[in-house]
């Protein structure tokens, strides 16, 4: 697929959430779809922490940025139009690995990436 970014695969020694998500996803009923969501964002992490797109430095939010001093920033689509956000960390006796930011409807998405429409 011409002009279409390839990054090779690899697996995620660990994935983990923010506080934040924690937090989120604790509120939510057991049989929520958010967090089954992520549960599967997990799965696909562990077997391909490239799953996402990634999302060019320029329209970073400056609130990842500061933070989770974010200098890369993946977008992962799920059902429904929700996106979540995560970024790779080198965690010390793992290596590289994910942590999932959040996770939000398309019009929030929008909101804090500052789209049009959002």
């Amino acid at each position: 697929m011409a002009g279409r970014w390839k990054v090779s695969r690899r697996p995620s020694p660990a994935v983990f959430r923010s506080k934040e998500l924690k937090d989120f996803l604790k509120e939510l009923s057991p049989n929520n779809n958010r967090r089954r969501w992520v549960a599967d964002m997990e799965d696909i992490l562990k077997e391909n922490m490239f799953a996402g797109e990634p999302i060019p430095k320029r329209p970073i939010p400056a609130h990842y940025v500061r933070r989770y001093g974010v200098n890369n920033l993946y977008r992962y689509a799920h059902p429904k139009g929700y996106r979540s956000c995560y970024i790779l960390i080198y965690q010390d006796g793992l290596g590289v690995c994910s942590l999932i930011i959040d996770i939000m409807s398309h019009s929030q998405y929008d909101r804090v990436f500052h789209y049009r429409g959002g």
